[in-house]
């Protein structure tokens, strides 16, 4: 008896929002991986959808963004800070690598507990960015290519 009550306990194991985060940041690279525009939509607030009707575009050129096919990416690092009724969190993933040998870093922001507002709970705004441009641009300043893309953020 004692043994069932142990494995029921560690079915409800508490996270952290840092874990939480990582959670999500690894979800977010299994969609980018995949494909999945259905399952990153889901991610976002309520507010965000509401907000940017675009949302399905924004998406799509992000995918399309990245030049290849994913092969390798670092552990993500996450961070959670503020209030228990407001609680933000976010994640990052560096060092993705495509097969075409470029570099890009995907990372998120979000609410994981908004009391007042709880249409803004879920993820705000996830950046891919496209660091081998930064650093060519960084080595040529005459030519500027764009090297970041956002999704929830206005495209005008």
């Amino acid at each position: 008896m004692l043994i069932s009550f142990t494995s029921c306990d560690e079915d409800e194991e508490y996270k952290t929002p840092d874990q939480l985060a990582k959670e999500r940041q690894t979800e977010i690279m299994e969609c980018f991986i995949n494909k999945d525009k259905e399952t990153l939509k889901s991610f976002f607030s309520e507010y965000v959808i509401n907000k940017y009707p675009d949302i399905d575009s924004q998406i799509d050129e992000a995918f399309n963004f990245l030049d290849g096919e994913i092969v390798s990416y670092d552990e993500p690092d996450s961070s959670a800070s503020g209030p228990a009724d407001k609680k933000s969190y976010g994640a990052s993933t560096l060092k993705i690598i495509t097969n075409k040998g470029t570099e890009y870093e995907i990372g998120f922001k979000g609410l994981l507990t908004n009391e007042k507002e709880a249409d803004k709970i879920g993820v705000s705004l996830i950046g891919v960015h496209n660091t081998s441009l930064k650093n060519q641009n960084e080595d040529n300043s005459d030519v500027i290519v764009k090297a970041d893309i956002y999704i929830g953020a206005s495209t005008e």
